[in-house]
């Protein structure tokens, strides 16, 4: 899996992130393993202290997909 992570600020104070998540960061902060294992890409924002994982996608292409979705019409991409 590609080292790859997608950084867009958002007007709103938001910063979104994409990026793969290393093993041991995940097993610390998913409560529940429902997002299926560490592998894939994490699509995720943060406000302020507040960080929250929205998505996760199977391949980079999709996780750009993604990205592209959450960030389009934002200026400071």
């Amino acid at each position: 899996m590609d080292d790859i992570t997608l950084m867009a600020k958002l007007e709103s104070g938001e910063t979104i992130y994409v990026s793969p998540v290393h093993r041991q960061t995940y097993v610390e902060h998913v409560d529940k393993d429902n997002l299926g294992g560490p592998t894939g890409y994490f699509i995720s924002r943060q406000k302020g202290t507040s960080f929250e994982v929205l998505a996760k996608a199977a391949s980079l292409d999709a996780a750009r997909t993604l990205f592209g979705m959450l960030v389009s019409g934002q200026r400071g991409v």
